[in-house]
């Protein structure tokens, strides 16, 4: 029997699950012009002085543009935080 994508989703571990879902979410937001990449970056001036601290976050979660390369991104992403590479 064929599983549905919210079966196979939740079949995936809590840290991957929520690092993914954070990714996918951070680039669609800058996607639809909800938040620039401008507010997401790494800056540490803006850490230290205003206090910016989800900079040290969402520099990681945010992957460009959505197309082809932030696809196969995203997979290598699951994969190799679920170790598949090392399964034969």
């Amino acid at each position: 029997m064929a599983h549905s994508f919210t079966q196979e989703y939740f079949q995936i571990p809590v840290v991957t699950r929520a690092y993914t879902t954070a990714c996918v979410l951070t680039t669609a937001a800058v996607q639809f012009e909800v938040i620039t990449p401008f507010q997401l970056y790494f800056n540490p001036d803006l850490i230290i002085r205003r206090y910016q601290i989800w900079r040290l976050i969402t520099s990681f979660l945010f992957f460009g543009s959505l197309g082809f390369s932030f696809v196969f991104n995203i997979i290598f992403l699951y994969l190799l935080s679920q170790n598949e590479y090392l399964k034969v």
